[in-house]
């Protein structure tokens, strides 16, 4: 096809025409998803799947490149597909407004997944599953002018080989990031997925990019011999948990818009804003000082 012309003189028709049969789920529209997410539409991936909780922000825009202004408040796995279908109608495209949990990863569920998320909580599921359905998966992740990438292949060195001790970093909303670093390193994750799904040579070691510095390292990943799978992050249920770096807590329960819609007086489609609450069909995040304040006020306002 030329829409695909220059890419396929350099990977050829059979591997574009691979590319087109595959499915990868981008997990995080952010930062690093809305980038990601483009750069698979635009090369002629066969099916997306978009997995993203939250909604656009102002503070999104300085790097998120698929919103503009106009999409500050809508939510991001929504306008993402809207606005790929826009940029390439080959590709079937599937969205989902949901916090990716224990009880929810089969949505993740394609040839390949690419970790874009904000938090190891999640990766370690991400992790856990593409060990259980042997999936390979891309590890993204970006701060202040740092970033890191992975590619995790069903057998060889898992993510929790590797970063099973470390429970956290800081966050774009607690130390920054340029919209430099988040662009390159999902160039890069979308380059390595696409290797492997076409069948290429691909990246066996941990890449570490400084840009600070100017700095490019491979470090060797191995197996850590110490670690024992358990899958216990398919096994968690969480009914609260704080959102790193935003003074946000989430809790997850079933919500009847229509009807708080009209207890609470207020409006909306797929969420409601309510004082410090955003109100989804399956959660709510709670702005509070602490787990039990934000317990307390759902609890006021919404009910046990």
């Amino acid at each position: 096809m030329e829409k695909y012309s220059r890419q396929e003189l350099y990977i050829g028709k059979r591997r574009q025409d691979l590319l087109r049969k595959r499915t990868v789920s981008v997990v995080g529209i952010g930062a690093l998803g809305s980038v990601s997410a483009e750069l698979l539409a635009r090369a002629g991936i066969g099916k997306l799947k978009l997995i993203d909780r939250d909604f656009i922000e102002k503070s999104n825009l300085q790097r998120q490149a698929l919103f503009a202004e106009a999409d500050v408040g809508k939510l991001k796995a929504k306008v993402a597909c809207e606005k790929l279908k826009k940029i390439n109608s080959d590709v079937e495209i599937e969205y989902f407004v949901d916090d990716l949990n224990a009880d929810n990863a089969e949505i993740m569920k394609s040839d390949m997944i690419l970790d874009c998320v904000d938090n190891m909580e999640t990766r370690f599921l991400i992790d856990d599953y593409c060990a259980k359905k042997m999936i390979p998966w891309v590890h993204a992740s970006a701060i202040e002018n740092r970033g890191f990438l992975f590619n995790v292949m069903p057998g060889k060195t898992s993510f929790s080989d590797i970063f099973s001790n470390l429970k956290g970093i800081g966050t774009c909303d607690s130390v920054g990031v340029m919209n430099s670093i988040t662009h390159m390193i999902s160039s890069m994750q979308v380059n390595e997925a696409i290797k492997i799904l076409t069948g290429m040579k691909y990246e066996n070691d941990l890449i570490f990019i400084d840009l600070q510095n100017n700095m490019f390292r491979k470090l060797k990943a191995r197996k850590n011999p110490g670690f024992k799978r358990t899958f216990e992050h398919l096994k968690a249920k969480r009914n609260v948990i704080r959102l790193c770096g935003s003074g946000m807590y989430q809790i997850r329960g079933k919500h009847d818009l229509t009807e708080l819609k009209k207890r609470l007086k207020t409006s909306g489609e797929d969420f409601i804003r309510f004082k410090n609450m955003t109100i989804f069909r399956d959660r709510a995040l709670v702005k509070a000082k602490s787990e039990a304040e934000a317990k307390s006020f759902y609890s006021r306002w919404i009910g046990d």
